[in-house]
């Protein structure tokens, strides 16, 4: 697992591979392979993931919204 920067760094980090740590985590979960101690962190990391992973999808549906109203207004 690896220990991914947080914060404006994290930001860095493409969606796919926010994706992939989360389901490296969710498995990882789901197979008993963390201790009670480091079970909170990687909850907590999880949820980073996926604010980060909503952010980017929210940005890009602004994108394409914007680009197809300036085609809307490109055929007016």
């Amino acid at each position: 697992m690896s220990d991914q920067p947080v914060g404006d760094e994290q930001e860095e980090l493409k969606y796919g591979e926010a994706l992939q740590e989360l389901n490296d985590i969710l498995e990882a979960i789901e197979e008993d392979r963390f201790d009670l101690d480091e079970l909170g962190d990687q909850v907590g990391r999880a949820a980073e993931l996926i604010r980060l992973c909503r952010d980017k999808i929210d940005a890009t549906e602004l994108q394409i919204q914007s680009i197809i109203d300036e085609l809307d207004d490109e055929d007016r």
